[in-house]
């Protein structure tokens, strides 16, 4: 027994020794292909974080454009609608300008007392005038419709088929009302 432990233990310790030089035969290879590997990684990443950079600047330029677009384009409204109010401006005093005009000939007949407030009144013209001045002009007074405004008028010398009335539209055209509420339109062929 105590040759076959011997024997065992022997065949062991070979078989430990013949495997750690296999191990160690090309320890080189291995290292450098772990260095390579690691080079490539490292690169790999720089390269990333470069192409991140450089997408990161094209957004900030692209924003920084638009920004300078768009405060161009309001600029160029406010502008358009200065001159636009200065025209409106212009052509608001020179309407008051011949109206005052054509006020003063029809002043001349009327009273001095007329006068004035015509000519306060075409001043006014641009502000909307105010309560005062719509309190001294007389007031239109509102008519309230009637039921015979609403109304067709009827012709008493048409009948529809069924013995409806025949009514004449806003532009001329006869109709009656059928069963079903709705207008039916003669035909003007006869």
């Amino acid at each position: 027994m105590k040759t076959k432990l011997l024997t065992l233990c022997l065949s062991l310790s070979m078989l430990m020794a013949m495997n750690g030089v296999a191990q160690d035969s090309k320890p080189g290879k291995s290292k450098a292909k772990k260095e390579m590997s690691e080079a490539d990684a490292s690169a790999k990443a720089a390269a990333k974080a470069e192409t991140k950079a450089a997408k990161d600047a094209a957004k900030e330029g692209k924003k920084e454009a638009k920004e300078a677009k768009a405060d161009v384009s309001a600029a160029t409204d406010a502008a358009k609608q200065a001159a636009v109010n200065d025209r409106m401006a212009a052509a608001r005093a020179a309407k008051a300008a011949k109206k005052a005009a054509t006020d003063g000939a029809t002043a001349a007949a009327a009273t001095p007392d007329k006068a004035v407030k015509k000519a306060d009144n075409a001043g006014l013209k641009d502000d909307k005038m105010s309560k005062s001045a719509n309190a001294s002009m007389p007031k239109m007074k509102e008519e309230k419709a009637t039921p015979a405004d609403y109304k067709a008028p009827v012709d008493p010398s048409q009948k529809g088929p069924n013995g409806e009335k025949v009514m004449t539209g806003p532009r001329g055209g006869k109709y009656y009302i059928n069963k079903n509420g709705n207008k039916t339109y003669l035909s003007s062929v006869k």
